[in-house]
């Protein structure tokens, strides 16, 4: 039996993309971030930028994605206590205290910055230099 209340699935999914997206369709932000390829800045300053949208608000600072295989296994890892053994080791690959990933949320950032740091390690330094760039402009 299904209840008649519950909302639809793809009908959240949708709901989720029109939000943070601005009710802009992707055919039409493709548009527009096209109209702006002349004009495409380097990536400090796109990521300063993007502190700038976040800290007013503009922007989500949350980041999803959606993978069953990676779910199960991070499930797995917390069922059979292995969560902390793979935040630990991450986090002494980045030299960062332990704390820092203690829970599913902090292993998850510590391993994408071990990912994006394998693949181009230029775009991890990008992204400081973003930050840093945003908090020597005055406007945080």
């Amino acid at each position: 039996m299904t209840d008649d209340t519950e909302t639809d699935p793809q009908e959240l999914i949708d709901q989720h993309k029109n939000e943070t997206d601005g009710g802009h369709s992707q055919t039409e932000a493709a548009v527009e971030k096209n109209d702006d390829a002349d004009e495409t800045p380097e990536l400090e300053d796109a990521v300063a930028d993007a502190y700038e949208k976040i800290d007013e608000g503009d922007r989500s600072s949350n980041l999803t994605l959606r993978d069953e295989n990676l779910a199960a296994l991070f499930h797995g890892l917390e069922d059979a206590n292995q969560l902390a053994d793979v935040g630990d080791a991450a986090a002494e690959e980045l030299g960062w205290d332990q704390d820092d990933t203690d829970t599913r949320a902090g292993v998850l950032r510590a391993l994408v910055r071990i990912g994006l740091k394998e693949v181009d390690e230029d775009v991890i330094q990008a992204g400081k230099d973003g930050r840093d760039q945003f908090h020597t402009s005055g406007e945080f």
